[in-house]
């Protein structure tokens, strides 16, 4: 078992969670989600790292042709001028997230990551397993840092990691 804290967690299906814990198991199912109500404290095997953790990004936009994609997204239709010309990995998503934030204050953090969690799995019927944190799925965990904590935005300097 592995437990990972950071300064946020995003579940995507609620508020996030401020110094939240997560533990996963072996193969990456959740087995607990747990809200340390600002007491985060040491503890043997706990891993704590700056930033937000999110379920994996589920990079759907080669599933679709663009006009069916954006009938399904229709938030991101009118940022579809800053989306990078490939969109094949998670770096590649969250630098569309970014430029999104950077350009415009209509979308926040948490709309961005549920549309490319949540809303991308539902869009493909995997939502059962993937998609948000929550106990029994296995959405891979993702870490993303070197952004505005204070405003919980995205700036130039964000980054992400892949967890489990």
């Amino acid at each position: 078992m592995k437990k990972f804290a950071a300064h946020y967690l995003f579940p995507v299906y609620d508020k996030p969670i401020a110094k939240g814990i997560v533990k996963v198991d072996q193969s990456g199912l959740i087995l607990a989600l747990i809200k340390s109500y600002g007491n985060l404290r040491e503890e043997a095997g706990l891993e704590f790292h700056n930033g937000i953790i999110c379920p994996a990004f589920v990079n759907v936009y080669h599933e679709f042709e663009a006009d069916r994609f954006y009938r399904k997204f229709p938030l991101l239709k009118e940022f579809d001028d800053l989306r990078p010309e490939r969109l094949s990995t998670e770096k590649d998503l969250l630098n569309w997230l970014i430029a999104i934030q950077q350009n415009s204050d209509k979308l926040s953090l948490e709309q961005l990551i549920r549309i490319f969690t949540l809303d991308a799995a539902r869009s493909i019927s995997l939502d059962k397993e993937l998609g948000s944190l929550q106990i029994n799925k296995r959405p891979g965990l993702m870490l993303i840092s070197g952004m505005d904590y204070k405003n919980l935005r995205l700036t130039t300097d964000s980054y992400l990691k892949m967890l489990a």
